[in-house]
């Protein structure tokens, strides 16, 4: 069937006048100088621990010397030894928080420890790998800037090898990083050493993507996976960011505790950053038509995929009023400390777990019912409509209140609020775009956002998914079982995939086949 949607002016325009002849031109100009902004400190860290840049011969010394200090409440930023021996977005961060927040224990300084005590030849390795952040940010912005990207299609696809080699180039030298490295020496962290791994794999397989869409002169899909490939390589500097825009809020709590609110965010943020800039350059292509083709489903595939849903939707009730507690799971007492987990069973509980699972199923059935409606051209009706904010409205408000009420991430508290924090923003995200889609009647859009809403749903099925998973497999090694690392992946497995899934399906869309993207 074919819907009419309305298209603002600026869509119809099939080129730019220029580089500078708009205010929309100049923001994209500023996000190309932050870009090549942190491209200068991934450049500055790079030579930091470069042999060939920094000859000292006592710089592991030094660098102990640096966290006893500091741990002993010693001020030590903007001092001599810390400029030769840490790289300049650390002092930047020290400089807006504390000296014993970055430079003490529980700290980034046992990881920067332990690369300046590291072989030349594998310090050249992991140095060139951050310098090739330079490369990667600047090359991706000039891979992304519309105007650019249609007024010098040869400086684009120049631009494009340059980008897609370094990213290579960068990868195998963090896999051969990450192959020689322990947990205990990237952050002590087991959620972020696996993070690393998935940012290396993502970046990989959407380039290749990327490459076989190109091949097959899907121009769209090529510049979707690009998209996704970049948002992985974004990890890096918005990891960076939201350490040190979290940093004056950390309170009593250490470097290390604040890291899992950033481990909870990151996939996610970066994954929705470059979904936008997917959206951005697919609207300032010219359009194909002003209507919008929605494949209709077949009754079978309907059918299969609300009963599969209705299973999940059982799975996540019915333990609702068979459980005391969160604590009385097994699974749970084997994945998450008994501190942790007692925390978290004492907010989480009671008819909050009830309408909490109550609303889940009812989202998940609502939103595919509306996606038939949408597909199928059926009459609306309740569970089309109000049924989806209803419940999505009371998920994001339970998820939001019990992020608060568990707080912020402790040791002794695992990932405490931070994962139901994300998951209730996106809830609330998802749900407002899906309504202003619709009520524009910009209805490929709509079933966009909706297919992220529906996707959200199943988050807490994923993170039982997962769990499970880490503990069948016992992929979880002590110490970080103990320390709740399992627990964090799993959060972020859940609060991510969803993301992810909805941001390819978008490739693949009716609505990115109404624009003709060159």
């Amino acid at each position: 069937m074919s819907i009419s949607s309305s298209v603002p002016a600026s869509q119809q325009a099939s080129k730019e006048k220029g580089l500078f002849n708009s205010p929309s031109q100049w923001m994209w100009i500023a996000l190309g100088m932050l870009l090549i902004g942190y491209g200068l400190f991934a450049f500055n860290a790079g030579s930091t621990i470069s042999p060939l840049t920094n000859k000292a011969v006592d710089n592991v010394t030094i660098s102990t010397q640096i966290m006893q200090q500091a741990s002993n409440g010693v001020d030590v930023r903007g001092s001599e030894e810390v400029l030769q021996t840490m790289p300049g977005w650390m002092n930047f961060m020290a400089s807006i928080s504390s000296s014993e927040y970055v430079y003490g224990e529980d700290s980034l300084m046992e990881t920067e420890i332990y690369y300046h005590a590291m072989a030349d030849s594998r310090r050249t390795i992991l140095s060139t790998h951050m310098m090739l952040g330079m490369v990667l940010m600047t090359a991706g912005f000039f891979q992304f800037w519309p105007a650019f990207r249609r007024r010098y299609r040869k400086a684009h696809r120049v631009t494009g090898v340059v980008y897609v080699i370094a990213a290579f180039a960068s990868m195998t030298m963090s896999g051969i990083h990450l192959v020689n490295t322990g947990i205990a020496n990237t952050y002590d962290t087991y959620a972020f050493h696996v993070g690393l791994w998935m940012m290396l794999v993502g970046v990989i397989f959407s380039i290749s993507m990327a490459g076989i869409a190109i091949f097959r002169k899907k121009i769209a899909q090529h510049m979707g996976w690009q998209a996704v490939g970049f948002g992985f390589l974004l990890t890096a500097p918005f990891q960076r960011a939201d350490w040190i825009m979290l940093a004056p809020f950390a309170g009593d709590l250490s470097f290390n505790e604040m890291n899992t609110v950033v481990n909870a965010i990151l996939f996610v943020q970066v994954t929705l950053i470059a979904y936008v800039l997917f959206l951005l350059n697919r609207g300032s292509s010219p359009l194909r038509s002003s209507q919008v083709s929605l494949t209709p489903m077949s009754a079978g595939s309907f059918r299969f995929g609300l009963g599969v849903l209705s299973i999940i939707s059982l799975f996540l009730i019915l333990p609702t009023f068979t459980i005391n507690s969160l604590a009385d799971i097994t699974l749970l007492q084997r994945m998450i400390p008994n501190q942790a987990l007692a925390h978290l069973a004492s907010e989480v509980n009671g008819f909050s777990i009830m309408l909490f699972s109550l609303a889940i199923a009812v989202l998940m059935i609502s939103s595919w019912n509306k996606l038939n409606v949408l597909r199928s051209g059926q009459t609306e009706n309740f569970l089309s409509n109000y049924a989806i904010y209803i419940s999505a409205t009371i998920t994001g408000l339970v998820s939001i209140l019990w992020a608060f009420n568990l707080g912020m991430p402790t040791h002794e508290h695992g990932v405490a609020g931070a994962g139901f924090f994300v998951l209730g923003v996106l809830f609330i995200l998802f749900l407002g775009m899906f309504t202003r889609m619709q009520r524009k009647q910009e209805l490929g859009k709509a079933v966009e956002w909706l297919q992220f809403l529906m996707l959200a749903s199943i988050a807490p099925a994923l993170f039982a998914t997962s769990l499970w998973t880490l503990d069948r497999f016992s992929l979880v090694p002590e110490p970080y079982l103990s320390q709740a690392a399992g627990y964090e992946l799993a959060t972020i497995v859940a609060v991510f995939t969803p993301v992810l899934i909805g941001f390819i399906l978008s490739i693949y869309s009716d609505e990115t086949d109404r624009y003709r993207v060159s």
